[in-house]
């Protein structure tokens, strides 16, 4: 799902107490001000990349990091908190693996079925997949933080 760089923000912001002033008085700017870098009204210029770190340092979000990761056609995987895993969480992850990828491949026969894929269905393929690559990229990272050998 491609959003904007307002969205990005509003997103990233969503949670904070005190919401965006909060977020303003953090970055040592008025709620104007704020308003004015996000609408890049006044001739204000949208938040720099120092900023928008910033932003996602502060809410331990992933939205700055997805918008410019999609920008680029690549994805946000989470690592794996290795203190965590075990061979249940393997186990576990495996299974959902197993699971979306059964989803995608049913979905895609589906689809299949009338020679065409519609809009609808490429978008439902698409976020699928997507599901998929990002699940089967942590199995992997989780894999190896739990078997590598210790160098």
């Amino acid at each position: 799902m491609v959003i904007n760089k307002k969205e990005m923000v509003n997103k990233t912001i969503a949670g904070v107490t005190g919401g965006k002033e909060a977020v303003a008085a953090v970055l040592g700017m008025s709620v104007d001000s704020f308003n004015n870098h996000l609408y890049e009204k006044k001739g204000s210029r949208f938040f720099s990349v120092d900023e928008l770190v910033e932003m996602a340092d502060l809410t331990s979000t992933s939205y700055v990091a997805e918008y410019f990761a999609e920008r680029v056609g690549s994805m946000v995987v989470e690592r794996p908190r290795v203190a965590e895993l075990d061979s249940v969480d393997m186990f576990d992850c495996h299974l959902q693996l197993n699971a979306v990828k059964g989803l995608l491949d049913k979905t895609i026969e589906e689809a299949r079925a009338d020679g065409v894929f519609d809009s609808r269905e490429r978008m439902t393929i698409a976020r699928l997949k997507n599901d998929y690559q990002g699940m089967f990229e942590a199995f992997m990272l989780k894999l190896d933080a739990l078997y590598a050998e210790d160098v």
